[in-house]
Formats: C-alpha cells, structure tokens, sequence
C-alpha cells in the first residue's frame, strides 16, 4: 500500500462526514426553507425507506454482489399486498406474511442463479429487475390497485401519524432494524462469515464456510427488507402502486457506497451505510427545494457514486 499524506489519508477516511457538513452549511446558506424544524424534521421520513433497502444491499455488496431489483421488488410486493386486501380480502397479518414470503422469492431466485449457474450478481438481478416490474405491471393492469376499509387505517397510522416523543414510528422501526442488522455484520458469526466470502471467497470456503449458503441468506435478507418497504408504502399510500421505488436501486447503492462499503466486497459497515443514506437524503432535499428537476439530481448523484467508488479504489492501493 503507498504511503500517503496524513492530511489525505484524513480526508479520505472521513470523507463522508466532511461531505456532510458541507451539504448541510451549503444548503443552509443558500437554499431558503432547507433550515427549518420542519424540513429537517422531513428527511429521517424520507430517508427511511431506502435506509431499510441499502441495509440489505449492504451485505449483498460486501460478499461481492449487486442487487438491481430491489426498487421493482417494491413495487411487486406493494401490489400483491394491495392485491391480497383488495380482491381476496385476507386479513392484514396473513396479508402482510404472504407478501413478504412473495418479495423474498426474489431473493431466492437471485441467489439461485447467481450460486448455481454462476450468472453473474448484475445479470441475475437486473433480469429480476425487469421481471418483478412487469408481474407488477401486469396483474395491476398498469393502475394502482387501492385499499379500502377501515382495517388498514392503524396501519396507514402507523407509517404516516404515529410517533413516540414526537419521533415518527416509522424513523424508531427503521433505526431498530437497520441497527439489529449492523450488529449481526459486526458481532455475529454470520455477519464474519459475510465479510470472509467477500474479502476471499476461496478461503473462506475452504476452512469450512458453506459460501453459497451466506450469499443466499444475504439476497433472501436483501429481497425480504425491500418488500417489507413495499408493505410498508403500500400501507403509507393505502394503494399498490406498480411504479414504487423506481430507480430506488440506485439510491441504495449509492448509500452504500457513500457509506464506505466497497463494491469489490469485503468491507461495508451497516451503520455508515445509514449515514450514507442520511446525506443522500439532505442532497436529494436541498436540490428539491432549489428547483432542480429529478433527471438533474439523478446526474448528481451518479457523479457522487462515481467518486465514491474511485476514493475506494485509491484506499485499496
């Protein structure tokens, strides 16, 4: 590895909380309405979703893979849960564990492709991706399939209204499931075993880790917290909507990435994949509120990804 400046080795190191600060000062001073309680009150909302998803792509990155079907895992789950109220009115619960059980088929489609015929991560799952979007297109019949009834009213609370200490609910169930996650990565066996196949698959395997087994559970783990973020929109927006989380992949990837987390596998930290997707959330709320249309925000951050991945690779060196 070459020696580098301290002063560089220090930026680099804690580029993502330099970044940060200087978004946050940035938008503060220039963009009216950004510094508000409310604004900012906003953004752990809006941010949670994809908190949820890139916690799951995480683990998928660090053992050497990519997952492009999450977004459109979303929408399928969203639509199926919509679906399963709606026309064969299932009661909530059993509705809500079928959905799920549906969503994480997709994981295990992924992993089966990717372990058994060694379909690389980006193929399987980009053919996941468009896939799961047409099931969702097609037995929506293109529109949204709305959820009436008072059954769903708690549920809708509970994602839109409720909150502890004036702490919306959804921000508490996000933080919690993101932090059960990054612990398992860094305390458990399981999380040590996903860190290993990433960083040398071969080893691992040959001091007695089932890899194929950690890459399954990782794209099981990944599809089953996407269509858990389908339930959850679907409940937010009482319809399943076969156009959720449209282009949300790279929202999480980027969350990732930012978070520090290497796309040549080995190395990822839920908890700064977390902080990833909160500055991810501030760029896309300050650039709103400037007035820049989405396809420019979607440059930005291809731009963003693009330089976290180079800092990578120069901190691999």
């Amino acid at each position: 590895m070459k020696e580098r400046n301290p002063v560089v080795n220090f930026l680099i190191n804690n580029g993502i909380y330099i970044v940060m600060v200087v978004m946050f000062v940035y938008f503060t001073v220039t963009t009216q309405g950004f510094f508000t309680f409310q604004n900012l009150a906003n953004i752990p909302q809006q941010i949670a979703f994809v908190a949820l998803i890139a916690t799951g792509m995480t683990m998928v990155i660090i053992t050497g893979g990519i997952d492009l079907s999450v977004g459109c895992v979303v929408a399928l789950t969203a639509v199926v849960f919509s679906i399963f109220l709606q026309n064969y009115h299932l009661a909530i619960p059993v509705a809500i564990i079928a959905s799920l059980a549906i969503g994480s088929l997709c994981g295990v489609s992924n992993g089966f492709f990717v372990i058994r015929f060694k379909v690389p991560p980006f193929i399987a799952t980009l053919a996941m991706m468009t896939i799961s979007r047409g099931f969702a297109r097609n037995i929506a019949g293109n529109t949204k399939i709305f959820i009436s009834g008072d059954a769903i009213k708690p549920y809708t609370s509970f994602v839109t209204e409720a909150n502890v200490g004036g702490i919306p609910m959804l921000v508490i169930f996000a933080v919690a499931l993101v932090s059960i996650f990054g612990v398992i990565l860094i305390k458990t066996r399981f999380g040590r075993y996903v860190l290993a196949t990433g960083g040398n698959e071969e080893a691992t395997r040959l001091s007695g880790v089932s890899v194929k087994q950690v890459k399954m559970l990782v794209y099981i783990i990944n599809a089953a917290l996407a269509a858990l973020v389908g339930v959850l929109m679907a409940c937010k927006f009482t319809n399943g909507n076969p156009e959720f989380g449209v282009m949300w992949e790279l929202d999480a990837i980027a969350a990732c990435v930012v978070g520090g987390t290497s796309l040549l596998g080995g190395k990822g930290n839920i908890f700064k994949t977390f902080l990833g997707a909160i500055l991810i959330g501030v760029l896309d709320n300050g650039l709103l509120l400037k007035g820049l249309s989405s396809e420019k925000i979607y440059i930005i951050k291809g731009i963003i990804i693009l330089g976290a991945v180079i800092i990578d690779q120069i901190k691999s060196d």
